[in-house]
């Protein structure tokens, strides 16, 4: 059985048709999820981009989270077995982080092809000021100061993408249409691993005018960006009409996505790959739309970054839903499987399609979500980390009180009329940390409610403190004049 696992960076869980939403256009999303197992309660674990990709790639949880650190060389990873068991395995992304700045996820594969153009890709250092030719001012977004346009992603993004001009030449479209190429020239192949990693919907929400306008109910647009939206989409008070575009272009991308997510199952139907490939789709994390006054991912997980989609097809394997609690470790599990594979030891993984397919409803009880355990320091009274169950989303602070409690699927916190929930997942998420590894110093900060001194010694996560002298390439200065 050959494989393909795809990524969709910052896709929600409810922008989907098939998941219930009734105004984005998704229909190859829609037509897989229909043809697939779907899995209504995944949710992210390590938190964001390279975190999820460590859980993913080594399937195992990182004591309690893995950090945004360098995928480790000490590590059985999943390429890994797979070519050790004759599997060709390729990836192919345009998500910078994977391989730029030292991350290392590119080693475990055969062969790797880097997609250039995404956000903080560094293409050459010039004195240029142009702009890619669908951007021009609105006065809409006014209110934004054009101090911001001097923004180090606004720097880098414009000059990947300032000579653009055909829909072939954005980002999402070369990622599906390299991997296409690649199913064509590999047709004949009987054992592949193909990790298709896509940067897209993540930040900027820049998208051809066809896309742009597709949501937008405003007379006379015509589909180009203010590049002030990108810079500016954190602004406070920001008015009910901009609120409205950027939401807007968030679902064109959306739709973007799918449109050429169709074009690498359209492939497999071409090659007659269909019939011996099965297809994994899913996403790292969600992302907000001003829930809370605020746009894009931030701290903590909430259920908007941490509800995500996970589907599986899979040649004669039917198709259904499952509502059993799924994370991102858990791909490991059922690629093994869907490979005849063994799960090497150590791997805390399940293969959630056969469980699935018995009617089964897997085995936890709840998942938790966030960011590496060091943060906690910074900011010791506020949210914590998040534990989900199949109707709950509990934001965990140290001091039981500030907790906030949400249905899945609503924003009102429901904490103060449901104590008793609080302090059932409050308690169940303080086990599960520290049954995931987290140091017992931490574990009984947590416990006195934030009343005992923070920590500052403790071991945060497996590998503290990292690699000596590693720091984010997207936080160095970029671009000088």
């Amino acid at each position: 059985m050959n494989v393909i696992l795809v990524i969709s960076d910052t896709l929600r869980y409810d922008h989907i048709g098939a998941h219930g939403n009734d105004w984005i256009e998704t229909p190859n999303m829609d037509k897989l999820a229909g043809e697939s197992w779907v899995f209504d309660r995944n949710f992210a674990a390590s938190y964001a981009t390279i975190p999820h990709r460590t859980d993913v790639m080594t399937g195992r949880y990182g004591g309690p989270f893995h950090p945004w650190m360098p995928l480790r060389y000490d590590v059985v990873t999943l390429p890994r077995v797979l070519t050790d068991a004759g599997y060709c395995a390729q990836l192919i992304n345009d998500t910078p982080h994977l391989i730029n700045g030292g991350h290392n996820f590119d080693w475990p594969f055969h062969a790797w092809t880097f997609i250039r153009g995404a956000e903080v890709d560094r293409p050459w250092v010039d004195s240029a000021t142009e702009w890619p030719e669908n951007w021009k001012p609105d006065p809409i977004f006014d209110f934004v100061d054009d101090s911001l346009l001097g923004h180090r992603m606004l720097a880098t993004y414009a000059r990947a993408n300032r000579k653009r001009t055909k829909d072939e030449e954005w980002n999402a479209a070369k990622v599906f249409l390299t991997a296409s190429q690649w199913l064509r020239e590999n047709a004949a192949r009987d054992k592949f691993f193909l990790w298709v990693d896509c940067f897209d919907p993540h930040e900027p929400w820049d998208v051809p005018p066809e896309f742009a306008k597709m949501y937008v109910d405003s007379p006379g647009y015509d589909g180009r960006i203010d590049p002030r939206e990108i810079a500016g989409r954190r602004h406070d008070n920001m008015p009910q009409e901009a609120q409205q575009r950027i939401k807007a272009h968030y679902a064109g991308k959306v739709s973007w996505v799918d449109r050429w997510l169709g074009e690498l199952l359209h492939t497999l139907d071409e090659t007659g790959l269909g019939k011996s490939t099965a297809v994994i789709f899913t996403s790292d994390h969600g992302t907000n739309l001003y829930e809370r006054g605020k746009f894009g991912k931030g701290y903590p997980v909430r259920e908007q970054e941490g509800h995500t989609p996970f589907m599986v097809r899979v040649p004669d394997a039917g198709s259904g839903r499952s509502d059993m609690i799924v994370q991102p470790q858990d791909i490991f599990a059922t690629v093994m499987a869907l490979t005849g594979l063994d799960l090497p030891e150590g791997i805390e993984s399940h293969d959630v399609l056969k469980l699935a397919r018995e009617g089964k409803s897997g085995p936890r009880d709840l998942a938790i979500a966030g960011h590496r355990t060091d943060r906690w320091r910074l900011h010791p009274d506020e949210t914590l980390f998040t534990v989900f169950d199949k109707e709950w989303c509990l934001e965990i602070a140290a001091k039981p009180e500030k907790s906030i409690l949400t249905w899945l699927g609503s924003l009102a916190d429901e904490s103060d009329s449901n104590p008793s929930i609080v302090e059932t997942l409050r308690d169940a998420g303080i086990k599960e940390l520290e049954r995931r590894g987290a140091d017992p110093l931490l574990m009984s900060w947590i416990r006195s409610e934030g009343e005992k001194e923070f920590p500052e010694t403790c071991r945060f996560w497996d590998g503290w403190p990292g690699p000596a002298g590693f720091a984010p390439y997207f936080s160095q200065r970029l671009y000088i004049g």
